[in-house]
């Protein structure tokens, strides 16, 4: 049976593994959390949280994306098209569409979450949390811009890129900035605080 003492040694021994625990726990409840209330189907003409319309930022940042994706493949002299606004078709015929999903603001949203509920005052959080926001429009620009290249030059290995690689280096680099978070700056945070003695650490 587990003792007093054997419950104190145990939490001692899992206390460096909590802020991994609580990433991965929110990162799994903002998960379910989107799949649940937020209906942004690939094929839905609007994008609706309960039954709301929030379909305004997801066309925006649609727009955003198509807008300067098309300015890296004529930069890297890629033929293409737009078709419908929304899709880029290549010279070999295939085409990607921008579809909601896309638009990385499910990731945005994920990265928001875990930062919420991450140690560290709010002083400090909300320039972090800004500045994760552009990682995270950056890195999905570029997976954009990569599968829209191999499409049009590989075929065979979009779904490799599109479905598998691109998907877990996303919730890599979210993993990688909490890291950094955690590592860095809640470390650099708590010094600062005992150098001064201040308390109010959240």
């Amino acid at each position: 049976m587990f003792t007093k003492i054997n419950f104190d040694k145990y939490f001692r021994q899992i206390r460096p593994l909590k802020g991994v625990l609580i990433f991965i726990v929110v990162m799994m409840a903002a998960n379910w959390f989107w799949k649940i209330f937020v209906h942004d189907g690939d094929y839905d003409p609007n994008v609706t949280f309960l039954g709301l319309d929030i379909t305004a930022p997801f066309r925006f940042e649609q727009k955003e994306i198509i807008r300067v994706v098309s300015l890296i493949f004529e930069l890297f002299g890629i033929p293409f098209a737009i078709n419908h606004g929304t899709a880029f078709e290549f010279v070999n015929r295939q085409s990607s569409d921008i579809a909601w999903g896309c638009t990385g603001l499910k990731q945005a949203f994920i990265f928001m979450c875990i930062m919420i509920f991450s140690c560290g005052s709010w002083r400090s959080k909300w320039w972090y949390i800004l500045g994760g926001l552009v990682v995270v429009h950056i890195v999905n620009i570029v997976r954009i811009s990569v599968v829209g290249i191999v499409l049009s030059h590989n075929p065979a290995a979009f779904d490799l890129v599109h479905t598998y690689f691109f998907k877990y280096i996303f919730y890599l680099i979210i993993f990688l900035m909490w890291v950094v978070w955690e590592e860095y700056f809640i470390k650099k945070e708590l010094r600062t605080k005992k150098e001064t003695g201040a308390t109010d650490y959240q």
